[in-house]
This record gives structure tokens, C-alpha cells and sequence, in this order.
């Protein structure tokens, strides 16, 4: 590969990394929206069920006994068939009756929104999985280039304007990746001029360093060579899971911004769903230590606080805008002298 193949590879990374990124997000969040669609709407089937349930407990509620949980009813127009219905002790009949038929309205309503529901995100699906073929064929085309030519390296570049397009089109974030900042780069030489394998490095909403482990020996790592006293740790509570470092400053207390969303970060890099709410240990850095003997990425904590979030799409997409390119961090670790 030439250096001016090179030099266009490093500029169509820098255009289409995260948005290759972003529609990779995007398609697992509208595989597994789905996934839950499918299962909602075979719950929602049940409505003509509970509304068979309510007619024969409407035709038949003077004779139900007292306090009963779970009863047999024969149905008056299709003998010699029953069905069971499951009664509240606490509702009248009457009250039971009219909660059967509210669940079915219910369920039926529901139906007819998860319907179109699945038929937006089947569209946008297809959509999404298109622009991400597109984008690593022409990635793919561009790398493959025979020898450098100058006019077919400005129709890569006006072809990759035109699919960044499109991807901002539906609304996801195509940002080019920034530079590493003078924080960031401070701690990747502090760390001997490159991360340890498995740590990444972003930056929090104030533009403080955040280091993430993304397995057991780099939460090793993380906690053993790069945590300070000062920082804060954060881990999904009673899971395994990443583990978050967020640097401290040693001139002002953590914002309480930069706290919640590095919690998040915690929760989304341990598995937890975008919309789904966690418990996350905040704990300062010198109340974290690892114990003589005990597995990788296990740690003891003392004192610190637990966090309930709620993790949002839009702060932890952000983490990833400020990323730490890969390509970049290699370039640290060949040019940043150790200390």
C-alpha cells in the first residue's frame, strides 16, 4: 500500500469511522427493538382470550364464590367447554369483569401500535444494514486500490460525503473523530506511551479523561496501574461487568454531570440495555483495591455511594464521538516517549 493510499485510508476513517459505528449501534438496537416487538405482540394475541373471559364472568358473576383466586366456568354458547379465569379477592365481580374487558381493550389497542411499530423498524432496519454495506464496500474499494490515482480517490471521498449523508439523514451521529486532548494524551504517557490491552480511552461531558477496562485483565489494570486515589470507580452493582475510571481533577470536585454519565458508560459497556434503568457503584479510587489471590477484575470496596440511571442513548453515543480512534492511539504508543 502506497503513502498516498494510506493518507486517503486515514481520511475516509476519519469521515465514516463513527458513522460506521453509529449505524453498528443502530442495528443492534432496532434487532433487539424487534426481538421485543415480536414477543409484545404475542402477548397482545391474548385479547380475544380476555374478552371471552369477561363475557362468561359477566353472564355469570352472581354465582362466583367469595373470595376465590382462580375459577372453572362453563362457556354458556359453545358447551360442553370451560375456560379458567384468574379472579382479584380484592374487586367485586363486577369489578373483575370490568378489569377483563380493560385489559383486552387494552391489549387490543396496543396491537395495532406494535404493528406499526415493527413496520417502521423493519424499514429502518433495511435502511440501516444498506448504508452499512455501502459504507464497507467503499472502505473495502479504497483499500484496494492498485496505485495511487487522484481522480479516483475524489470520487471515493465525494461517494463517502454522500453516504455520511445519509446516515445524518437518520439522525445518527456522523461527526469526524477529534483529536486526542492534552488530558487524554497525559494519560497515555503517564501510562508508559500506550494503554494496556482492553482499555479504552474517552472523555467525559467536561472533557475529563475516562479510562474503561473491557475485560477481566484490563480491569486489572485499570485498577492496579492507572487508578489514583482521587479518581472515582464505577461498576454495575452485584454483576460482573467493565469497570470505569473517571480522572479526577485536583483542583474541583467531579461535576455531578460527568458522574451520572460516566455510570451510564459503567452500565452500557456491562450489557445494560439503552432505556434501561441500573444500580452503579461510585467509589473513590482509594477505597478500591484488589485482593491477594482473587480472580481477574475482582475487587474489594469500601464506602462510596450507589447511583440509580437510567441509561440514555444520547450520553453514551457521546462517549464514543470522543473517543480515543484506535489509529490514534496507535500513534501515541509509537511517538508518546515513556516518562
Amino acid at each position: 500500500m502506497t503513502d498516498v493510499d494510506q493518507t486517503l485510508l486515514v481520511r475516509l476513517r476519519e469521515r465514516l469511522g463513527i458513522a460506521r459505528a453509529s449505524l453498528r449501534t443502530e442495528r443492534k438496537h432496532l434487532e433487539r427493538l424487534l426481538k421485543r416487538l415480536d414477543g409484545d405482540a404475542a402477548q397482545a394475541q391474548g385479547a380475544g382470550v380476555l374478552r371471552e373471559m369477561g363475557e362468561v364472568l359477566k353472564v355469570q358473576q352472581r354465582n362466583l364464590p367469595r373470595g376465590a383466586e382462580r375459577v372453572v366456568l362453563p362457556v354458556p354458547w359453545d358447551p360442553p367447554r370451560t375456560v379458567e379465569v384468574e379472579l382479584r379477592r380484592d374487586l367485586s365481580p363486577a369489578a373483575n369483569v370490568e378489569r377483563m374487558f380493560r385489559r383486552a381493550r387494552g391489549f387490543e389497542l396496543g396491537l395495532r401500535g406494535i404493528a406499526q411499530r415493527q413496520e417502521a423498524a423493519a424499514a429502518r432496519l433495511v435502511q440501516v444494514t444498506a448504508l452499512a454495506e455501502a459504507l464497507a464496500a467503499l472502505m473495502a474499494e479504497a483499500e484496494a486500490l492498485p496505485a495511487p490515482d487522484p481522480l479516483a480517490q475524489r470520487l471515493l471521498e465525494k461517494r463517502a460525503e454522500v453516504l455520511r449523508s445519509g446516515v445524518l439523514a437518520l439522525r445518527l451521529k456522523v461527526d469526524a473523530a477529534p483529536e486526542i486532548a492534552p488530558e487524554a494524551q497525559k494519560v497515555v504517557r503517564k501510562a508508559g506511551g500506550a494503554l494496556p490491552a482492553g482499555v479504552e480511552l474517552f472523555s467525559a461531558p467536561s472533557g475529563r479523561p475516562v479510562l474503561a477496562g473491557r475485560n477481566a485483565t484490563a480491569n486489572d489494570a485499570l485498577v492496579t496501574r492507572l487508578m489514583r486515589g482521587r479518581d472515582l470507580w464505577f461498576h454495575v452493582r452485584d454483576q460482573t461487568g467493565a469497570h470505569v475510571v473517571l480522572r479526577a481533577d485536583a483542583k474541583k470536585p467531579s461535576e455531578e454531570a460527568d458522574i451520572q454519565a460516566c455510570a451510564m458508560l459503567a452500565a452500557h459497556l456491562s450489557g445494560v440495555a439503552k432505556g434501561d434503568r441500573v444500580e452503579v457503584q461510585c467509589v473513590v479510587g482509594k477505597h478500591v483495591r484488589k485482593v491477594k489471590g482473587a480472580p481477574a477484575g475482582s475487587v474489594y470496596v469500601s464506602e462510596g455511594r450507589t447511583l440509580r440511571v437510567e441509561v440514555q442513548a444520547a450520553v453514551v453515543d457521546a462517549f464514543y464521538l470522543r473517543r480515543a480512534p484506535g489509529y490514534m492511539q496507535s500513534k501515541l504508543r509509537k511517538t508518546v516517549a515513556p516518562n
